[in-house]
């Protein structure tokens, strides 16, 4: 017990003082977390190895990172950006996709380990992109390019629940495949009708439940593990019910509400969730990452080739779109820029995949630094194509 916790202690202290000069310049912490469990881990200093404890934590975090991925999800920036906000999200996934299973193919990882490779580097990190523009003065790019991540999450979300869910099964066949996907687009379909109606009617759910905020906050975690559960027993990932879980509770702040009881509650929620992620579980969850990672195990050139697919495939996708939207060459090739940033979903699919099977510890330690690299990248050459 006790040198669990001097794991932990040694992990968020080290995870900590290496974020801390990462986010001064626009990259997000959870770069300086991965980094934390690199230097740690049995491949570096050797102090922290990977344990069943650790782990435990590790999981549980990653529900609550995916719940609170989906409270923060604002499906009304979808609606109101339109065709390019859903054709830049779209796009920029299936481009990387596409160029990345490519990639894969050809140096070997073919099937759904190709098919698992192309999904990790094709998102989009919102959290990434928010940090990347956090201080522009150009809010018509900061609308679109948000948007158009808020999109590109829900998609790598879908997409994630069907590979993971493949995993489980232990592999691909067609019809496993069309029942995972029609299976996860019913229960998408029905958590949005069932939100749909709570927004309506209020009263039903949403002002009944904010009335006691602890008693709202803690009917939301359980909610938040009820529909993982049920995810579960559908032969669905969990992830996916704790993502909608967060969208169901979300969307109370999209109903009138002359109080503003509701959104105050939501507020509050989702500031303590952000911190109690920020503090202990988004650094425990991505230090694990970080301590399964294996140098020498490294593919330079399967490196060289997705770091080229991801950044070209979202470039080449997303910026003609900014340009017709923005009308702005400049600021169009700062969106696409903006769009290569990699960070949390991506990081934890890794995970999912190495548990699994379906990546070795070669490609999972590559796709590391590709993650890494990218959410590092985003932020730097954004400000440099945005330079007065």
């Amino acid at each position: 017990m006790e040198d669990y916790l001097i794991d932990i202690v040694l992990l968020l202290l080290v995870a900590k003082l290496l974020s801390l000069p990462l986010r001064s310049r626009g990259i997000h912490p959870v770069v300086g977390h991965v980094l934390a469990g690199v230097a740690l881990g049995p491949y570096a200093l050797g102090l922290v190895y990977p344990r069943i404890e650790l782990e435990s934590v590790a999981r549980l975090g990653l529900l609550i990172l995916l719940f609170y991925t989906g409270l923060t999800t604002e499906f009304r920036e979808l609606r109101r950006r339109g065709w390019a906000v859903v054709a830049m999200g779209s796009l920029g996934v299936a481009a990387t996709m596409i160029l990345s299973y490519i990639a894969a193919l050809l140096l070997g990882y073919g099937g759904l380990s190709g098919l698992f490779i192309a999904v990790a580097v094709s998102n989009t990190a919102t959290e990434t992109v928010a940090a990347a523009l956090e201080k522009t003065r150009h809010m018509d790019l900061k609308a679109l390019v948000v948007g158009a991540s808020f999109l590109d999450d829900v998609v790598a979300v879908f997409v994630i629940s069907i590979v993971s869910s493949l995993a489980e099964r232990g592999g691909v066949d067609a019809a496993g495949l069309l029942y995972l996907a029609s299976a996860t687009a019913v229960f998408i379909a029905g958590v949005f009708a069932l939100s749909r109606v709570l927004v309506e009617k209020p009263g039903l759910f949403y002002r009944r439940l904010t009335r006691d905020y602890i008693f709202f906050a803690s009917v939301s975690i359980l909610i938040a593990l009820g529909l993982s559960l049920a995810a579960r027993l559908a032969g669905l990932s969990e992830l996916i019910g704790a993502y909608l879980a967060g969208l169901l509770i979300g969307r109370g702040r999209e109903f009138h509400d002359p109080m503003l009881k509701t959104k105050i509650a939501l507020v509050n929620f989702i500031e303590d969730l952000s911190v109690v992620l920020e503090i202990l579980f988004i650094p425990l969850f991505f230090t694990y990452v970080g301590l399964l990672f294996d140098a020498p195990s490294l593919d330079p050139l399967l490196l060289a080739a997705l770091l080229t697919t991801a950044m070209a495939g979202k470039i080449i996708a997303c910026t003609p779109i900014a340009y017709k939207a923005l009308g702005d060459a400049r600021k169009s090739i700062a969106a696409g820029i903006a769009m290569t940033g990699r960070g949390a979903l991506e990081t934890a699919l890794l995970k999912i995949g190495l548990d699994y099977g379906i990546i070795d510890i070669g490609a999972y330690s590559t796709i590391i630094v590709v993650t890494i690299t990218t959410a590092t990248l985003a932020p730097l050459l954004y400000t440099w194509v945005m330079r007065e």
